[in-house]
């Protein structure tokens, strides 16, 4: 009877051990898991902050240090941008140019934003008016001066009257930053010559962008002076400067530089302030 009773507490202590590395075993692979989806995690994190730079919440109208209105819906901060060019933004008559530090280089971006009442559409420019969001893009593109001047400018790029340019869409989607809608739209200018027996221009010079296209309308601010922003169809638009395609060393620059710029413009647009909250903000 003794050996009988010594043999079930053994047999007890038994069970107890397998059920206690069971659960040790099973503690341990929800702990393993844990602690790689937690790298997985941080990794992306990591990855992400490293792509796309964050905007920063304004809590102050003194944080926007360089602002950009789009509109009537709200305000931008082109030192969203700070992180290409080095030097900022420089802004011209037509446009707003970026140069390296310090270099005394040829512009190496432009920023450009355009809002187009009805009246200036189609007695000005003679584009079609259109508060349809999905046919802004294409109205926008009839705008012809507005184009040239990203390819004109002597200080990015001189277009030759023996030239030409075509402006092709690379890629659309639907967007929304503040709870306005947008569309992104990312394409290529390419310039070649009118005559291909001309040879005195590059056979290909190439730029690229990235617009954002939004209706503005009227009185849709905190204030009247709000509509001195613009109201109508809109665009903001981010590109780099031209490039002779057939120099490999400038191509991959631009090719690099508009992978910069794709993310410092997604991170200006991504902090639009409505001028409901932007007016709201301490000084």
């Amino acid at each position: 009877m003794k050996n009988i009773k010594i043999l079930m507490i053994m047999g007890l202590l038994g069970l107890v051990t397998v059920a206690g590395s069971g659960c040790s075993k099973a503690n341990a692979e929800t702990e393993g898991n844990s602690v790689a989806n937690e790298s997985i995690s941080t990794e992306s994190k990591s990855e992400k902050s490293e792509s796309t730079p964050v905007s920063k919440k304004k809590t102050k109208r003194s944080d926007f240090k360089q602002e950009a209105t789009l509109g009537t819906i709200g305000m931008i901060d082109l030192d969203e941008n700070s992180a290409f060019p080095q030097a900022g933004f420089i802004e011209t008559d037509d446009l707003v140019l970026g140069f390296d530090e310090n270099k005394g280089e040829l512009a190496s971006c432009f920023f450009q934003n355009v809002c187009v009442s009805k009246y200036d559409a189609e007695n000005i420019w003679h584009v079609e008016y259109s508060e349809d969001l999905d046919k802004i893009p294409s109205a926008m593109k009839g705008l012809d001066s507005i184009w040239d001047s990203f390819l004109n400018d002597g200080r990015m790029y001189n277009m030759h009257s023996e030239q030409k340019y075509e402006v092709i869409v690379d890629n659309t989607e639907k967007a929304s930053y503040g709870g306005r809608d947008f569309i992104r739209e990312e394409g290529h200018i390419d310039v070649t010559r009118k005559d291909p027996n001309y040879t005195y221009d590059p056979e290909l010079v190439r730029t690229k962008y990235i617009a954002y296209y939004f209706f503005s309308p009227k009185d849709a601010g905190a204030s009247a002076v709000d509509n001195t922003a613009g109201f109508g169809m809109g665009m903001a638009v981010w590109g780099v400067r031209p490039v002779d395609m057939s120099d490999e060393a400038e191509a991959k620059t631009m090719e690099e530089n508009y992978e910069k710029l794709k993310k410092s413009a997604e991170s200006s647009m991504s902090g639009l302030t409505s001028f409901q909250e932007y007016w709201k903000l301490e000084k």
